[in-house]
């Protein structure tokens, strides 16, 4: 079996945590408990006829001025940049956290996911989309399990590359 190690990072309260419990456990809590430094989850998934330890590192969330230990980063097979569609401040220096975030890890490409799509109407979605200046890669809810699977389906393959 193969093991590979994948970040999840962006701001504080994205639904970081919630994006992995809805994989691992298949559970959602309405509940926000801050991450602290960081928490590691497993999974096995299957993924073209192999099968994929997935280590997924839940990196704590930040307001932008924190610094990250460098140490989370090492050794980084993938990483998902997870924003939170109804809140601005997540998503409007992408760009420069996403710089920071390959700058740390080494990594070319990132999995970008803006998550919390149960919170806007289809219109206000578009309209968060036109703004956002990088390619989202998929818009998930993890409290309605929508796109979650599909999103570390990427982060897998990504972690193949």
């Amino acid at each position: 079996m193969i093991a590979k190690k994948v970040l999840l990072v962006g701001n504080f309260g994205v639904g970081k945590t919630s994006l992995i419990r809805r994989f691992v456990l298949n559970e959602f809590s309405e509940d926000y408990i801050s991450t602290i430094g960081v928490r590691v989850s497993k999974k096995v998934v299957e993924y073209n006829n192999d099968s994929i330890k997935l280590m997924i590192w839940d990196v704590a969330g930040t307001n932008g001025n924190e610094k990250i230990p460098k140490t989370y980063f090492l050794g980084a097979h993938a990483a998902m940049f997870v924003f939170d569609l109804s809140r601005e401040e997540t998503y409007l220096t992408i760009e420069e956290n996403l710089n920071m975030v390959k700058d740390l890890s080494g990594l070319k490409e990132i999995t970008i996911v803006g998550n919390k799509k149960d919170l806007l109407t289809a219109e206000e979605l578009n309209n968060v989309l036109n703004v956002v200046s990088v390619d989202v890669d998929l818009v998930t809810s993890a409290k309605e399990n929508d796109n979650v699977e599909s999103a570390f389906m990427k982060l897998t393959a990504q972690t193949l590359k």
